[in-house]
């Protein structure tokens, strides 16, 4: 007898301890199931809250506005001859269960990598810290992945190249259609497109879009390096537009790639749900006007990204 109590007991125990792993097996599902329905329901409300950014930067931008400038190096826009607009607010704005932040740039401010010519884009890479063997490289890449045949550059790369690589690809023989584009173009680097150590890569300076002259009054000093001006006369006009912003293109400036007017816009929108960014979008965003004869935004692109990525 003894010994079937024995066994009743050891049986016992193990039905309990298979029960005890069924059940917290169990639990741990269920946490991880409304862990991920609460992450998937999250980054819909932050997508919405991003989408709402642009919405509201496409109301600031299709104001009736004649220029765009900066004011303590946020883009403002102006009346003129110097009457800068009202801003919205674009930071931490509450809607429903979070909150959004965009920041507008112009795009008209970077060099067009479609119309730029190739010792315009080695002067840019100069200005980025890029050693001589590697702005080669990524000039005549550049080239040959926008010529319309397969002759490659001393330099470069054409299609038979980028189809030898694991995940294998044609060159565009076209312009690009998006400035991440250059992430397939041979010498272009993760570190050299987005930068590194807190300094910005090639990615903050170069557009697609626009008509490609860049706008004297929202040009940085290294796109105005690669436009090859010098020193001085980058001075210059950083600390003359510091005070109101060119109305025109001032004549020892003429012939040299510079406007004054913008129609194109970056917006890099942001999402936030209890405090946490879950959700990221940059949009390239063109001033029109509709078959009314009203001012409208026409998104060009939109890129959503993963939190975090630069």
């Amino acid at each position: 007898m003894s010994g079937q109590r024995g066994f009743a007991l050891l049986a016992v125990t193990l039905v309990l301890a298979l029960l005890s792993v069924i059940v917290t097996e169990f639990a741990f599902s269920m946490r991880l199931e409304a862990t991920m329905v609460r992450s998937y329901r999250e980054g819909i409300i932050g997508g919405h809250l991003a989408e709402a950014a642009v919405q509201q930067a496409i109301r600031e931008i299709v104001t009736d506005s004649q220029l765009v400038g900066l004011a303590d190096g946020v883009l403002t826009l102006y009346r003129l001859p110097d009457r800068a607009l009202p801003r919205l607010a674009r930071a931490d704005v509450p809607l429903g269960r979070g909150t959004f932040s965009y920041r507008i740039t112009d795009e008209e401010a970077r060099i067009n990598l479609n119309g730029a010519p190739p010792d315009r884009v080695d002067r840019l890479l100069t200005a980025l810290a890029v050693s001589k063997e590697k702005r080669d490289v990524i000039n005549d890449s550049l080239q040959d992945w926008k010529d319309p045949n397969e002759l490659r550059r001393a330099n470069g790369a054409e299609s038979e190249d980028y189809l030898r690589l694991p995940v294998p690809y044609r060159a565009r023989n076209a312009n690009l259609e998006d400035v991440t584009e250059l992430l397939q173009i041979h010498g272009v680097t993760p570190e050299i497109f987005f930068g590194r150590s807190g300094e910005p890569g090639l990615a903050e300076f170069v557009t697609v879009r626009g008509a490609g002259q860049v706008n004297i009054n929202t040009a940085s000093p290294t796109v105005l390096k690669a436009l090859a001006l010098s020193e001085a006369e980058i001075s210059q006009i950083v600390q003359s537009r510091a005070l109101r912003p060119y109305p025109t293109v001032p004549p020892q400036f003429s012939g040299r790639g510079l406007s004054v007017s913008t129609r194109t816009f970056r917006v890099e929108a942001e999402g936030f749900v209890g405090g946490e960014r879950v959700a990221h979008a940059v949009a390239i965003v063109q001033k029109a006007t509709d078959a009314a004869g009203q001012p409208s935004g026409l998104v060009l692109a939109w890129n959503p990204t993963t939190p975090g990525r630069p």
